[in-house]
């Protein structure tokens, strides 16, 4: 089955980067529209880690934007992101942890980083099978912030 020219309303087409970008923009308003509304804080609890990820303005969204555009798959799931930050984990043969790098990573305090996956699948619709990578940073406080979701990687199954 060949990836239709919108998924979702998601442009499939690789070059057409600006929207997805502001797709994502606009993806990440309605999370912490939603947010504020469902619970008043800005945080999806984590089964997986039993946690509270806390999607932060301008932390959350920066690079996950950067890097999502260039992928509709990735811009899928942030489209979807309330449902893998609950559900994601670890996967067999990855670390679970990963250490901080220079730069934004370490500019926003971040202590270490927690890398889970989530899986979506659609047996009607294969071009929607694939693993998304979700990375979590951790403060010094043991606050857990989403980093960014920007890893993709097809399914073998």
């Amino acid at each position: 089955m060949e990836t239709p020219e919108y998924v979702e309303g998601i442009p499939t087409e690789k070059k057409r980067i600006k929207e997805r970008f502001d797709l994502i923009k606009s993806y990440y308003e309605k999370i912490w529209k939603d947010l504020q509304r469902e619970t008043g804080s800005n945080y999806i609890h984590n089964k997986f880690l039993d946690a509270n990820v806390y999607i932060v303005k301008n932390e959350s969204d920066k690079k996950t934007a950067r890097e999502a555009l260039h992928n509709w798959k990735s811009t899928y799931a942030v489209k979807h992101l309330k449902q893998v930050v609950e559900n994601a984990t670890s996967l067999e043969g990855m670390p679970l942890f990963s250490s901080i790098k220079d730069g934004a990573q370490k500019k926003n305090g971040y202590k270490n980083m927690i890398l889970l996956y989530y899986k979506f699948e659609d047996e009607q619709k294969p071009y929607l099978n694939f693993i998304a990578k979700l990375t979590i940073g951790v403060t010094a406080s043991n606050k857990h912030i989403q980093y960014s979701v920007n890893k993709v990687e097809v399914c073998l199954t």
